[in-house]
């Protein structure tokens, strides 16, 4: 093995310090130790930071929609019916046809009525004589038979007829007293009657009241 060469100045120095001691020089090279690597640091994680769960937003209730409210329809206005005034009616003359050509009859409101009747036809239903007050009023005999119109007042159909003054001509107003045409004979008319105040007015046949019914009713309006 070969020595390691040693330079002249390591001689020197090594020469001095022997000089200088007792003790002999070693020579043995001093071996410095390699220096060990430092280990590379690991780095440390840095831990990630957790995420913080974000909050579900709780959904907001929709609103219940509010129903439209159906539109009632406006009721169409009526016309207001324009109300005709009934003309008051007028008086005019009048004829009653009187004998036993007319029929009787039963009135609604007044009972049974005979042989009196507005019509000249023959075998007339009876009816009730109508009439405007004011109005002029006569009798004519239809038959050979003589009768009467004579009062009866105003309370309804008397049970007997009318009294013996009554086959002459009494009173120019059909009211409640005691008028009368008189007798009539075949196809004779009586005097004009004028009708009184608004109300019901009973008559009868002098002659025939009793025994065949023959009577009527005279209503002023």
């Amino acid at each position: 093995m070969r020595p390691y060469p040693i330079s002249l100045a390591a001689l020197l120095a090594v020469a001095t310090l022997s000089a200088c001691s007792s003790n002999p020089v070693n020579l043995t090279p001093v071996v410095r130790p390699t220096a060990v690597p430092t280990a590379t640091p690991v780095p440390t994680a840095v831990p990630t930071a957790t995420p913080v769960p974000t909050a579900t937003p709780i959904p907001t209730a929709s609103p219940i929609p509010t129903a439209t409210p159906v539109a009632t329809a406006t009721p169409a206005a009526t016309a207001t019916p324009v109300t005709t005034p009934t003309p008051a009616p007028t008086a005019q003359p009048q004829v009653v046809h009187v004998g036993f050509t007319h029929a009787a009859a039963t009135d609604p409101t007044f009972g049974a009525i005979a042989y009196y009747t507005g019509s000249s036809t023959a075998n007339a239903a009876a009816s009730v004589v109508t009439v405007v007050h004011g109005s002029q009023l006569s009798f004519m005999t239809d038959s050979t038979s003589p009768h009467t119109a004579s009062g009866l007042g105003t309370s309804g159909f008397p049970g007997s007829g009318p009294a013996g003054g009554a086959t002459s001509q009494t009173g120019s107003t059909i009211d409640g007293s005691a008028w009368s045409t008189g007798t009539l004979s075949a196809n004779t008319a009586s005097v004009a009657f004028t009708v009184g105040a608004p109300g019901n007015y009973y008559f009868g046949c002098f002659y025939h009241y009793s025994a065949d019914g023959m009577r009527d009713v005279i209503v002023s309006q």
